[in-house]
């Protein structure tokens, strides 16, 4: 539980201000199917394994819970814990990968049918499907995964001696999945286009060279996005710095001057990342719309827009003093959180950790960067590069 409570405390998936709903829409365009749960490539052909070793016996249920949990001690003995689910947890561990992965492997069609539950997959995975044709030794039977996934390793769940490490043939066949599911997204360029391992963001990733299309259009919406917002998120925790430091509370070391000093430093980029007189927000509230399939929430929408112009009407590098920033963003946590909210809440500031939620958005980047990398590794072993 302790892994999971990890995750979800990563600063991108918090949502003090309410951005959810956009945050994850631009998220689903640029990596399709993924999530901020994610950890590691080979944990899709982990899970259809010991789906596949549970099926067809007396208990599938009790006997896929087995694999998936001999798969953390397997990976414990490989030596490869970048990534585990389980490390901490072990046996304890609540949310198995199954639970994590699921949406991702109905939406690479590694699962042959996108309907299917865990539950279905247990109890129909193998059953015979009729009579057998004329002349077959047995009748047909349902396959719950697709017919190309390739085989699990011998010794499997017990014994993974390469660990998280994807064959050429495993990850040839992943890249093929997004290549064919998530076609024309910049998912699936960098399956094509190796990312960095140091870029903090898509949109700083030398791979990005001869993007083109629609993905084009999406990352060029979420980098303004996240530049407009960003500036929000920051004014957010400068009003939660002050009033923690003026409560007299000092486990944190000087917030409010290094908030001071950040929304300085962000009102001086933002030119640079995003021209506030040309972007149209609400071709970019638009799209957005299309990818969720429902309107973003009213409120969210006027305060995105509300934001905007107030930071085109401004400097935003002297936000940090701008008594109209600072009462709406007071207005917006309390109309989003209402009594959770921080400011004026003394015993809610007293557990502050000196920052909430004051990371710039990049949508998953960190995950989605280290499944294609798992990706491009495999990929790569073929030739010795990565079998040192």
């Amino acid at each position: 539980m302790r892994d999971i409570i990890r995750l979800f405390s990563d600063r991108e998936s918090r949502d003090e201000l309410g951005l959810g709903q956009i945050r994850d829409a631009l998220s689903d365009a640029l990596f399709p199917g993924t999530s901020t749960l994610l950890t590691r490539a080979r944990y899709l052909l982990f899970v259809p394994w010991a789906y596949q070793k549970a099926a067809g016996r007396p208990n599938p249920s009790a006997d896929a819970d087995r694999a998936e949990r001999d798969v953390i001690h397997a990976l414990k003995a490989s030596g490869d814990y970048a990534g585990l689910l389980g490390m901490q947890a072990g046996e304890a561990l609540k949310n198995l990968p199954s639970l994590i992965y699921w949406s991702m492997l109905r939406h690479y069609r590694i699962l042959a049918d996108e309907s299917l539950s865990r539950a279905d997959v247990l109890r129909f995975d193998g059953m015979p499907t009729g009579a057998a044709d004329l002349g077959a030794a047995a009748p047909a039977r349902f396959s719950a995964w697709s017919s190309e996934l390739p085989p699990a390793p011998e010794g499997f769940p017990k014994t993974i001696p390469d660990g998280f490490r994807l064959s050429t043939d495993e990850a040839g066949w992943l890249r093929d999945r997004i290549l064919n599911e998530a076609p024309g997204t910049l998912f699936a360029h960098f399956a094509i286009e190796q990312p960095s391992r140091e870029s903090f963001a898509p949109w700083a990733d030398p791979a990005i060279h001869g993007l083109g299309g629609d993905a084009t259009q999406v990352l060029s919406d979420a980098r303004a996005f996240s530049a407009l917002m960003h500036g929000a998120q920051l004014i957010y925790n400068l009003l939660l710095a002050e009033e923690y430091e003026d409560a007299g509370y000092d486990r944190v070391t000087e917030p409010t001057s290094r908030f001071r000093e950040q929304v300085a430093d962000w009102g001086a980029e933002l030119p640079s990342l995003v021209d506030l007189n040309t972007w149209n927000l609400d071709g970019m509230l638009a799209r957005v719309e299309l990818v969720r399939g429902t309107p973003i929430h009213f409120k969210t929408r006027a305060f995105v827009r509300d934001w905007f112009s107030l930071v085109q009407q401004s400097n935003p590098a002297a936000l940090a003093g701008h008594e109209a920033a600072r009462s709406f963003m007071e207005r917006r946590e309390r109309e989003h959180k209402g009594a959770q909210a921080r400011i004026g809440n003394r015993a809610r500031l007293a557990s502050w950790g000196g920052s909430s939620g004051a990371g710039a958005l990049v949508y998953r980047w960190p995950q989605a960067r280290g499944i294609l990398l798992d990706i491009h590794d495999g990929l790569q072993r073929e030739n010795g590069v990565v079998d040192a």
